[in-house]
């Protein structure tokens, strides 16, 4: 009875669950803030995510301590907000947790966090951060110049391709370091005569500094591999809609509707898992780009943006290029929502196992991954071209034509054509006659 009973309290359990996830809406965005230092309305996020029917935002208290990020193990928000804190702990730490948000990241929730000149955010939330490859300056640091006010300009912009632009005549914040990690992407640095120390410090010395002329970023990203996003300002000035819109995967969004490969003789037959060398192979794809709520066709920015194959064993074979051929469409009497890429190429003199791969990754896009293993084998017996077929070989083919006719002549001559010779008798005679003439 105590087993049934407890089974039935189990099923309640996970209907209940599942039944508040099914009621939640499409996008839910977590806003975290501090009451000692703002009010939630105070932070006008409303504008920067034009919430309508999609969006459901929510605000909680750095110290509701009953605040969750997981129901299970299911992420209850898609976005996640850190906005400035004077504490550098949290109460709720249910979310405030490094390792939360860490799991928060891989299951492909985003997260913003935004902080300011007098200003800190949370420890976990700072090692989150550190994890990415983004290190801010400690609480108290702010960013200033040594010869003028510190301002942000079209020149400061690292990546208008996520923040857009960003003017700001006079700024009041702080900066972070940013490692060498090809996935963490600095948006905006600071001027070559700018650095980052606390004003306390009557003494500007190296041990007292954060950062250092064009090594002083005031805004980074990060995207992983799975495409989840990562955004911080080292103040508010630098919160636009651009930015909050890549963020929230709203911008910047690729999507790979279909690959395909095949013969150029044989079109009809795609995605074969067999080649031979030396065929020459046609290889297609489609891209869309996720832009006003829509998908469109993709069209890449600059030269540097083109997409890439790579026909590889252990090493590329080939690299190539594609080539644009136009707008498509996904659906079949569909509006053209894609782009479709070519490019024509002839396999290696080469047979083993190859992989079509298109890796396409892109500062401000989400990556592009596609694998399609196929083998190339080598000529059958009877595909190898004949004798005749290689021009090289008619020397050789003359040579020995020349050889069986000269013997041909040769034998005709001997036997037909040279002196002939006397048989036995008439030459008996003929040595009698000369006998006689001499006496």
């Amino acid at each position: 009875m105590h087993f049934l009973a407890r089974i039935t309290a189990l099923f309640v359990l996970i209907s209940t669950a599942w039944a508040l996830l099914s009621s939640l809406p499409e996008t839910q965005v977590l806003v975290m803030y501090d009451a000692t230092l703002s009010l939630p309305e105070e932070a006008n996020l409303d504008h920067l995510l034009e919430v309508n029917d999609k969006y459901k935002v929510s605000y909680v208290d750095y110290a509701d301590d009953a605040a969750q990020l997981f129901l299970g193990e299911d992420s209850i928000y898609s976005h996640v907000v850190f906005l400035p804190s004077l504490k550098r702990s949290a109460a709720a730490t249910g979310i405030v947790d490094k390792f939360k948000l860490l799991e928060f990241f891989n299951k492909g929730g985003n997260v913003l966090a935004v902080l300011g000149a007098e200003s800190a955010l949370p420890e976990h939330v700072r090692l989150f951060l550190n994890e990415a490859g983004i290190y801010p300056a400690p609480k108290g640091f702010v960013v200033e110049d040594h010869f003028e006010k510190v301002s942000v300009g079209a020149s400061n912009v690292v990546e208008p391709r996520i923040i857009g632009a960003a003017e700001v005549p006079e700024y009041k914040g702080t900066a972070a370091l940013v490692s060498n990690n090809a996935f963490a992407l600095p948006l905006v640095k600071g001027a070559k005569t700018s650095f980052t120390a606390s004003p306390k410090d009557s003494a500007l010395i190296a041990e007292k500094t954060w950062t250092l002329g064009e090594q002083c970023f005031l805004a980074a990203a990060f995207q992983g591999l799975n495409s989840a996003r990562i955004a911080w300002v080292g103040s508010e000035q630098l919160l636009n809609e651009d930015l909050v819109r890549w963020v929230f995967q709203e911008k910047g969004v690729l999507k790979l509707q279909f690959v395909e490969h095949y013969k150029a003789d044989e079109p009809g037959l795609s995605d074969r898992t067999q080649y031979r060398i030396k065929n020459d192979v046609v290889y297609t794809a489609g891209v869309s780009e996720w832009k006003d709520g829509q998908w469109v066709p993709y069209v890449p920015a600059t030269e540097d943006d083109v997409l890439q194959l790579s026909f590889k064993m252990l090493d590329p074979y080939q690299r190539l290029n594609l080539t644009a051929l136009g707008p498509g469409a996904s659906t079949e009497n569909g509006p053209d929502d894609l782009t479709i890429f070519y490019v024509n190429f002839t396999t290696p003199d080469h047979h083993g196992m190859f992989t079509f791969e298109l890796d396409y990754k892109r500062p401000g896009l989400t990556f592009i991954e596609d694998r399609r293993v196929v083998t190339v084998r080598h000529l059958a017996n009877d595909e190898y071209k004949r004798s005749w077929d290689i021009p090289n070989s008619w020397l050789y083919l003359a040579t020995f034509g020349t050889v069986i006719a000269a013997w041909f002549l040769f034998v005709m001559n001997f036997l037909y054509i040279g002196e002939k010779k006397p048989n036995g008798a008439s030459a008996a005679k003929e040595a009698a006659e000369k006998k006689a003439e001499k006496k």
